[in-house]
């Protein structure tokens, strides 16, 4: 390895190095992302001007032009469900029909943890952003977990296991890991459709398995729940739309992507149009322009999030390191689904987030994997889906550090929790997903 080569190797892991720790710090993305961006420009002696301005906000700006379009609408359904309530009813709907008050404490606990998962994942199913549903969630976690006494530290990972796992990856969600494959490779959005839904349910009960495990551990100590400072119950008393009612955008948005096969955009468009038509008598009085204006302005801040960071990886990618490390990769004697996993999860990784990773990696792996005509453009489309939660929620993602963040929790409690959801339990879900289609190809 000559200087050159090996300097911009070291420029790559200090890159990400102060990308993890700048935003460890809680300090801005851009921020972190643009100082990474610094580091790898000059000691990978890039010119500064040109690549600053044709590579990385170039790359900001494609993000927003390639994923804008499948955030907006959501953020503001998003706003409109949390404003008026219609998240709170469907989790309080599904919480007092299955946790009842004179079940055993281990099994409200399990009750209590799958609720919030299958709330948060049905939400994010329905196409709302999964940053957002974060923010939504929030408040009915706390409620479950009051009821079933389980230590707050837990509710970032099992809110996090309802909306930034199968729900973005299995058969049918309009969200960006499921849809970006469908861009770039042509398929449908119900590619391997019952390795996917096997592989969820997976997922699910790996979550609630080991967490339970955890939970029981935690107050076998002495651990309880106890509301945290900033924290604030919802009440009880407001006035909400009814669970059938909140259920209607979500299951038309579902329809129309899915089944009738609307473009997510409009799709999109249709569910918020319905949202507001069907929750505007539930909203605060004046507030209606508010809270459209507000989901609007919501959309950026994930956008934004995510093309800061890809911003910084098309930088990367200019180097003849990157190259290098994307020539080992697939260079390697192994099966085309390992490889798909290997090199989506590796990218996912480097990049912090499962949509900037796959819009890297896919269209360089595709002519690769199709060369070999071993696995189907359809299998390929599930098995990087999933793959892409696999590594992409570490430390330094900044989905992870916003939902800490927001429950004013702190990193080494709570992300034990978080990495069995988006971690363990989505490496296991992969596996799954390509172990069915490597033995049965005709699934896909």
């Amino acid at each position: 390895m000559d200087h050159k080569m090996a300097l911009q190797f070291i420029s790559i892991l200090l890159g990400f190095a102060l990308l993890i720790f700048i935003t460890f710090k809680g300090w801005s993305v851009y921020l972190a992302s643009f100082t990474a961006t610094m580091a790898v420009i000059l000691l990978s002696g890039l010119p500064v001007t040109d690549t600053l301005t044709k590579v990385y906000f170039a790359g900001i700006g494609g993000i927003f032009t390639s994923l804008f379009s499948l955030f907006i609408f959501g953020a503001v359904m998003a706003r409109l469900y949390a404003v008026s309530g219609a998240a709170a009813s469907i989790s309080e709907a599904i919480c007092k029909a299955v946790i009842r008050d004179d079940l055993p404490q281990g099994r409200r606990r399990i009750l209590g943890v799958t609720v919030v998962i299958l709330a948060s994942a049905l939400i994010c199913f329905g196409g709302i952003n999964a940053a957002i549903v974060i923010i939504t969630i929030y408040p009915i976690a706390l409620s479950v977990f009051k009821r079933c006494g389980i230590p707050k530290r837990f509710i970032p990972g099992v809110i996090l296991g309802g909306c930034c796992t199968f729900a973005l990856t299995g058969p049918g969600s309009p969200q960006t890991p499921n849809v970006i494959p469908m861009n770039i490779l042509g398929t449908s959005s119900t590619s391997g459709l019952i390795p996917g839904i096997v592989a969820s349910v997976v997922e699910l009960a790996v979550m609630v398995l080991v967490l339970d495990r955890m939970i029981g551990r935690a107050c076998a100590k002495g651990e309880t729940f106890a509301m945290g400072p900033k924290d604030q119950l919802p009440d009880e008393d407001s006035r909400m739309p009814g669970t059938l009612i909140s259920l209607i955008p979500l299951a038309l948005l579902f329809i129309l992507f899915n089944i009738v096969q609307v473009p997510i955009v409009f799709a999109m468009l249709a569910a918020a149009a319905c949202s507001l038509l069907l929750f505007r008598k539930y909203l605060p009085r004046g507030t209606v322009k508010a809270t459209v204006n507000e989901g609007f302005i919501s959309a950026l801040i994930p956008v934004g999030s995510i093309g800061a960071v890809y911003g910084f990886a098309a930088v990367v990618q200019k180097t003849d390191a990157f190259a290098s490390i994307v020539d080992t990769l697939l260079g390697m004697q192994i099966h085309p689904i390992l490889l798909c996993i290997l090199a989506v999860a590796a990218l996912c990784m480097l990049t912090g987030g499962s949509a900037t990773g796959q819009q890297i990696v896919l269209p360089i792996i595709l002519p690769v994997i199709q060369s070999t005509g071993a696995v189907s453009i359809a299998a390929m489309h599930r098995i990087g889906s999933f793959a892409a939660t696999t590594l992409d929620s570490l430390p330094h993602s900044g989905t992870i550090l916003m939902t800490i963040s927001h429950a004013d929790c702190g990193m080494k409690d709570s992300y034990p929790a978080i990495f069995v959801t988006t971690t363990l339990a989505t490496t296991v879900g992969t596996a799954v997903t390509a172990a069915l289609l490597y033995f049965f190809p005709g699934l896909a």
